[in-house]
């Protein structure tokens, strides 16, 4: 498997960035998951839109669904050029109900909708869906295909899914939302601190810290995570990693 990062920035996007999406490539086939703002043009970077097979939105928060009403216009307006271009599966979560609503289309995107700890198989890999802890109905999801393990926590914070979410995960990818010292007693994001801990304990083999917040220095986010985990990373925009 191999996984591009098209957007990583969190609640908006940085400077020539864009918020959270990432593209799966595996047995030939593209899965787009999470489709926010700005993760189209980083898309056409590297596919055209009809080798897009199917699309996993975590949870309907706009950073990480914002562009997939752009989508729409591409789909239709592709079409309209002559170009076949068959509808593209979406898995989403069913609330909330009037963002969820707003996915419909007429005949560019099939909608599904994920369930709790639900498995599917896709081209051949295994995905799994575990709810976290988050205000909207959010999934983290796990991506087993030829021995290896994806795993990505989507925005949430410690819950009893995120262990057996990432345990013994080739790569992980994980919400690094915010820092130890701009702690509240209510979070709806990880620490870049807590990421660590938890990429460790479960024997993550290669953790990458995402979601980031522009308003933070990415210095300190991966100084704060490398204090437990020397081998954390910053996720980098464009970049390709082999799962």
């Amino acid at each position: 498997m191999n996984l591009t990062v098209l957007g990583l920035s969190g609640g908006f996007p940085a400077v020539g960035g864009a918020t959270s999406g990432y593209l799966l490539e595996l047995n030939g086939r593209h899965i787009l998951i999470d489709c926010g703002s700005g993760v189209l043009s980083n898309l056409f970077r590297f596919i055209r839109l009809e080798q897009l097979d199917a699309i996993i939105l975590t949870h309907l928060h706009y950073d990480h669904i914002s562009d997939m009403q752009v989508l729409k216009y591409a789909i239709d307006l592709t079409r309209k050029t002559g170009l076949d271009m068959p509808a593209i599966p979406v898995i989403a979560p069913g609330t909330p109900e009037n963002i969820a609503a707003g996915l419909q289309s007429d005949g560019n995107l099939i909608i599904g909708q994920i369930n709790a700890n639900s498995e599917i198989s896709m081209f051949g890999a295994t995905v799994r869906f575990l709810p976290m802890e988050h205000p909207v109905e959010t999934y983290g999801i796990t991506v087993e295909f030829a021995g290896r393990k994806l795993a990505y926590t989507a925005d949430s914070v410690p819950c009893t899914n995120l262990p057996p979410l990432l345990q013994d995960a080739d790569l992980a990818l994980m919400d690094a939302g915010t820092l130890e010292r701009l702690r509240k007693p209510i979070m709806i994001h990880l620490t870049a601190a807590e990421c660590a801990i938890l990429a460790r304990a479960c024997r993550v083999r290669r953790l990458l810290l995402t979601h980031l917040l522009p308003l933070l220095d990415p210095a300190e986010i991966l100084a704060e995570a490398a204090a437990q985990d020397p081998g954390a990373e910053l996720a980098r925009l464009l970049a390709t990693y082999e799962v």
